[in-house]
């Protein structure tokens, strides 16, 4: 079943949840382009602790820590919690209550076809709710590259928004007049090289194009 939802142009920081699927240590070697990823979602993650937009961390029971780079940068009061699972979704029991105060979640991590999709199916079907759910292309990713594109495919199929760490924080900062917001201005220069250097590695299309949606 095919959602529609609303697709307004801002994003309201104050009612996003942003979602950090098993980031974890022992899954870096084996997952394509990890480090890029990684990089992506310390950006975020950066952000959203000056936009004091809330955070979430889940861990796979039994597989070790969060890479240092992402855990290091999940500190502040907007910080939910790291919290432990041993289904797919991110959305467990302790996870769900969670949710009442978001209208918006961006997902990003791994496994791209597993837990990712499964997470963003959860939050979709969820007749109650009527959540705008974001897929961060650049912020997520597999063991198998191929695994990537069509779970993107599957997700905006379901009524995902599927876009780029970079338009995300362009919505989020609004209609970009508040002088306020800067920092997000300045991080996305920063971090521009490395932006293009996972794009380059973590959107590749077996047909060749790009699967962002409009």
């Amino acid at each position: 079943m095919v959602h529609n939802r609303p697709h307004t142009r801002i994003v309201d920081r104050n009612r996003t949840l942003l979602l950090i699927c098993d980031c974890q240590e022992r899954f870096r070697e084996g997952t394509h382009g990890f480090n890029y990823m990684s990089q992506m979602i310390t950006k975020m993650i950066k952000a959203a602790r000056f936009l004091k937009m809330a955070t979430l961390l889940t861990e796979q029971n039994g597989s070790g820590p969060t890479a240092e780079e992402i855990r290091s940068e999940l500190h502040g009061s907007q910080h939910l919690g790291t919290y432990g699972k041993d289904c797919f979704s991110m959305i467990t029991d302790e996870v769900r209550p969670l949710l009442k105060n978001y209208d918006n979640v961006i997902i990003v991590g791994i496994e791209a076809h597993v837990c990712i999709l499964q997470t963003a199916l959860d939050l979709l079907e969820d007749d109650r709710f009527h959540r705008r759910v974001f897929i961060l292309a650049d912020c997520i990713s597999a063991c198998h590259e191929l695994e990537i594109p069509l779970a993107l495919d599957r997700m905006r199929d379901t009524g995902a928004v599927v876009t780029t760490s970079e338009a995300m924080l362009f919505q989020l900062m609004g209609d970009g007049t508040d002088s306020n917001d800067k920092p997000i201005s300045d991080l996305i220069k920063a971090e521009r090289a490395n932006t293009a250097k996972a794009l380059e590695t973590l959107l590749p299309h077996p047909s060749g194009t790009a699967t962002i949606s409009k």
